[in-house]
């Protein structure tokens, strides 16, 4: 009797299904995560975007862009001479913020953010190792001299935009398209110069100048984007 009550038991204990048996996963929450890679006008970036709410509306991403561009141009001042422009031309950005949407279904979606950038100025330095002729004026490379400009913008920047495409995508790729803007706060005008240009009142015209680039302080940003899910 004891035997087969024991037999009873076990064949009861170990039928498939029995929530005894089952671990209790009902307050665990998975959260779901993908890589997002930016292609446009700030240059290619890569980020991370985490699920921050149950209800997958609310995440959080990281990451950054960089282009850059720094080769030398030559511009023709007459046939006889020219002028080489050496462009300090980059954009390295490092972002945190969020992106929410605000529909249950589809994948329209707004981001909003800083960042942070290391290389807060786009400048030029314009100098000649040939003899200008500027219309029977001649002028020797060192009478020329170094032209430097550039202009600065704080390097804690805001951002604010929306785009179309999900996140984490629902299959193991996404794509999408993104449009916003950075804030960069007013522009400063930095302007050092040696040559011919120092027996001028140009440097009285760089305050007409800020005046003038007051306005200027966002960067337009448009991304397409391709985005894969990780397990």
């Amino acid at each position: 009797m004891r035997l087969s009550l024991f037999i009873s038991f076990l064949l009861f204990a170990n039928q498939p299904g029995r929530a005894a048996h089952q671990p209790d996963t009902s307050g665990v929450i998975t959260r779901q995560h993908a890589v997002r890679l930016h292609i446009g006008t700030t240059g290619p970036g890569l980020f991370y975007n985490r699920q921050l709410s149950s209800a997958k509306r609310l995440w959080l991403r990281v990451g950054g862009q960089y282009i850059a561009y720094r080769q030398p141009i030559r511009v023709n001042v007459s046939s006889e001479s020219y002028i080489t422009v050496d462009p300090d031309f980059m954009i390295g950005l490092a972002q945190a913020g969020l992106m929410w949407q605000p529909f249950r279904r589809g994948s329209f979606y707004l981001a909003g953010g800083l960042g942070y950038t290391w290389h807060p100025h786009l400048g030029a330095v314009v100098t000649t190792d040939k003899k200008l002729n500027l219309g029977g004026l001649e002028l020797l490379p060192e009478d020329v001299g170094t032209v430097s400009l550039a202009v600065r913008w704080r390097p804690v920047v805001g951002y604010f935009g929306f785009g179309f495409g999900r996140p984490v995508p629902r299959r193991r790729w996404g794509v999408g398209v993104e449009l916003g803007a950075f804030y960069l706060g007013r522009p400063r005008v930095d302007l050092a110069y040696e040559g011919f240009l120092e027996t001028t009142n140009l440097s009285e015209q760089v305050p007409v100048v800020e005046r003038n680039l007051s306005n200027y302080r966002y960067l337009p940003s448009l991304n397409f984007t391709l985005t894969y899910r990780l397990p």
